[in-house]
């Protein structure tokens, strides 16, 4: 999604070298900033030369300075998700001096399944989705929605476990108490087509426009115990 408010990182970078000048201290915020403007435009290289910028200002990189450059590995196919991971790992070592266990947030999470999406890495990406919840984390109907749309890639679309799976997440995400977003609706449209499963789909779309039970009064149900996702015969391309 590219939202126009976000600066363009050569005003960013303009905006650094006035504070240099009048002797202004860029702060860990301020550097953030320029990291996610960099994402933001694409630019992987100069998002990991901002952060080692910061670094060498002694500054220690925060959650948000590590998930803006995962962000940024989205513009470099699967080089991006190799130097993805990289970063993801990186952030939670524990170093011998300081700890900078930087435990990983929802939009780490969210930002590194669409690198590995963009990468047509189906395995990986629902695989993130299991270690999202292994951190605690609840997932969003972002996670979900990228999930489903692992599942729709064109590599694995005709295999029967994506259909499975899929159809296992959807029941999930339902339990949740989420709704599907429309990037989701339409991979799990695609799947339902490719599978003659035209009543699921039907289903789909009708569930999507009824409020869903535990958002709308009444007391919420006890999330249902998540069942096992079917497991798979044939490895997934990664």
């Amino acid at each position: 999604h590219h939202h126009h408010h976000h600066h363009h990182p050569r005003q960013v970078f303009a905006v650094f070298g006035e504070m240099r000048k009048h002797g202004v201290r860029a702060d860990r915020a301020a550097y953030n900033a320029l990291i996610n403007a960099c994402a933001e435009a694409g630019d992987a290289a100069r998002a990991e030369g901002a952060l080692g910028q910061m670094t060498r200002a002694g500054l220690t990189p925060d959650v948000i300075s590590y998930t803006s450059l995962i962000k940024a590995c989205a513009a470099t196919g699967g080089e991006g998700a190799a130097r993805a991971d990289e970063i993801f790992n990186e952030m939670q070592q524990r170093t011998n001096h300081v700890s900078t266990f930087t435990p990983p947030s929802e939009r780490t999470f969210r930002h590194l399944m669409a690198v590995h999406l963009a990468a047509n890495s189906t395995g990986r990406v629902l695989a993130l989705l299991g270690e999202l919840r292994a951190h605690g984390l609840a997932p969003s109907a972002t996670h979900y929605s990228l999930a489903l749309r692992a599942c729709a890639l064109p590599g694995v679309c005709a295999l029967p476990e994506s259909l499975l799976r899929a159809t296992a997440l959807y029941e999930q995400m339902r339990a949740d108490g989420l709704r599907l977003d429309t990037h989701g609706l339409l991979a799990l449209d695609r799947l339902c087509r490719r599978h003659k499963r035209h009543e699921l789909a039907q289903r789909v779309r009708r569930e999507r426009s009824m409020p869903h039970p535990d958002v709308v009064g009444g007391p919420r149900r006890r999330r249902p115990k998540p069942r096992r996702q079917p497991t798979f015969t044939r490895a997934w391309p990664s």
